[in-house]
């Protein structure tokens, strides 16, 4: 998909340089919500090296692994709405973004909607998307009880302990 220049995939109001632009180009998102809008973005483009770098880093091999983008290829997004959020700010260091985002899986298929509670996590001012019932690598040396190096919060082994 070509992008239009006079407003961006995400659906925000904004142009594509104004809003998903400099995030798929490398600047941290400040938001979850910003990061959920230019994934978005990356999905309408294809854009498969944006999608990994912006999962968890304790997935993003199992992910490639599995190939998990590749099913994307061939879908043709239509829109995205973000239905809400929680937390997910600047200062925050997680958050949940709930959307919906409508698709065909060809140019004559019916439209079809992905409805979706995605959680985010901050580590060292980058958010990362984070697959539900995926385990995080470990990353750290944390033990069972130590804080989650993930940075939820939570103890490493009521969290990504596998």
């Amino acid at each position: 998909m070509s992008i239009n220049p006079s407003h961006c995939p995400c659906g925000c109001g904004k142009t594509f340089t104004e809003c998903c632009k400099p995030y798929i180009q490398g600047k941290p998102a400040p938001t979850a919500e910003a990061l959920m809008r230019s994934r978005y973005t990356a999905y309408t483009l294809s854009n498969i090296p944006y999608l990994v770098a912006t999962t968890h880093p304790g997935q993003q091999e199992t992910i490639k692994q599995q190939k998990v983008y590749q099913q994307s290829n061939g879908t043709l997004w239509q829109k995205l709405e973000i239905v809400g959020t929680e937390a997910g700010q600047a200062a925050d260091q997680s958050g949940i973004v709930e959307f919906k985002a409508w698709f065909r899986e060809s140019l004559s298929g019916p439209e079809q909607v992905h409805h979706e509670r995605s959680s985010f996590i901050k580590k060292e001012g980058h958010w990362y998307f984070v697959y539900p019932k995926m385990a995080l690598a470990k990353t750290e040396n944390a033990g069972r009880n130590d804080p989650c190096p993930c940075g939820s919060g939570k103890k490493y082994k009521k969290c990504c302990a596998p």
